[in-house]
């Protein structure tokens, strides 16, 4: 059997899961089975809810999987740097001529194909949640599974996306058309009726186009915040599926969809908040360290002084605002796809049944079948 909560494989008789602890659902249901008296009509019979099994949130649940089940916070650091380290490598091969020009731009193409990995590696940990065969999570990265899951996930918040942004589009071509229509409107009035009467027509374009521009970009704010929820819920729905065109099944995920809105946006868009605003304090606080040590550098004697003293800080404050965007970046895309895995186990179970008959554009790897290595 699989841990019902991490998903690990283990022991039928075993107490508590090998990965994480968490004890064993299926004993711990039937002991509370064996103990209720046989016969006793007063004892309540209580329904098989969500909340009966899942004592924490999505997102809580999601957290402390990654920060307790043991390799895990190391595949956050795998997936952070690997792509980073990969295009690192590709650019300073440049200085070698002729060879270096060739591997340049093939170390960049690797380079975003382990980024796709990557992103594929973090919906399969939340996956794994629904389809309940356990995941290895010491497997490699770069795996044809991993390659198309994190591909066609990503095609699909991307169209999401600039679906989401055409509002916002249509704001800023209404302010380059209103610009032109304004131009004219101040030529026409000056002629026509003088400068007042061009200062008031003015005005008079310029706030229309203000208030158009306002409300197409909070509507283009609310779409990309649904679209976003949307589109992970989608992406969790391909993944569980195994099916590329489950993506697609509109009514199926509006169905989930609409049902679980608040838990959804917690598994969804709580994630990136919380971390964005970490990161923002601790890259603010690196920045004016920076800024410190640049000043003193400006102001020191020598240029040795300056290079050994400050210079060489700087560079340590800039790595580590790299650091720290590479790994937050990483640590929210595992933390947001474990927890809405959580959701679509706890509140889309139908979806895992949809994959079982044969479709003829299943994903590489959805049949359970070895992936090969890229």
């Amino acid at each position: 059997m699989f841990c019902n909560k991490c998903g690990a494989q283990m022991e039928d008789t075993a107490k508590f899961c090998p990965a994480c602890g968490a004890p064993n659902a299926k004993l711990s249901q039937e002991g509370a089975t064996a103990e209720q008296a046989p016969g006793d009509a007063s004892a309540p019979v209580t329904p098989m809810t969500p909340s009966t099994f899942y004592m924490k949130g999505c997102l809580a649940q999601a957290f402390e999987d990654i920060t307790k089940v043991p390799g895990v916070m190391k595949r956050v650091l795998q997936i952070a740097f690997l792509p980073a380290i990969i295009a690192l490598v590709s650019l300073l091969v440049l200085i070698i001529p002729i060879i270096g020009w060739v591997a340049c731009p093939i170390g960049l193409v690797l380079s975003w194909i382990a980024g796709i990995c990557c992103n594929g590696y973090a919906i399969e940990w939340g996956r794994e949640l629904s389809r309940g065969r356990g995941f290895d999570t010491s497997g490699t990265i770069l795996r044809t599974s991993l390659f198309s899951l994190g591909f066609f996930s990503s095609s699909l918040s991307g169209v999401l996306s600039i679906i989401a942004l055409l509002p916002s589009l249509i704001a800023q071509l209404l302010v380059l058309l209103g610009g032109a229509a304004g131009i004219g409107a101040v030529a026409y009035s000056s002629y026509s009726y003088g400068y007042e009467g061009a200062a008031s027509g003015l005005s008079g374009v310029l706030l229309i186009i203000m208030l158009l521009t306002f409300v197409l970009n909070v509507a283009s704010f609310a779409l990309s915040i649904l679209f976003t929820m949307f589109s992970d819920a989608a992406v969790m729905h391909l993944a569980v599926t195994g099916r590329v065109e489950s993506a697609f099944a509109f009514g199926k995920i509006w169905k989930s969809y609409k049902k679980q809105l608040g838990k959804l946006f917690c598994a969804s868009l709580l994630p990136g908040i919380i971390t964005g605003a970490i990161l923002a304090v601790v890259v603010l606080i690196l920045l004016g360290i920076l800024i410190a040590i640049l000043a003193g550098v400006s102001h020191s004697g020598g240029f040795f002084s300056a290079l050994f003293g400050g210079g060489i800080g700087a560079i340590l404050i800039i790595a580590l605002i790299i650091f720290a965007v590479a790994f937050v970046g990483a640590f929210t895309s595992m933390l947001k796809y474990r927890a809405v895995g959580y959701w679509a186990q706890r509140y889309a179970p139908e979806w895992v049944h949809e994959g079982d008959t044969d479709y003829a554009f299943k994903l590489p790897g959805a049949t359970g079948t070895v992936d090969a290595v890229l």
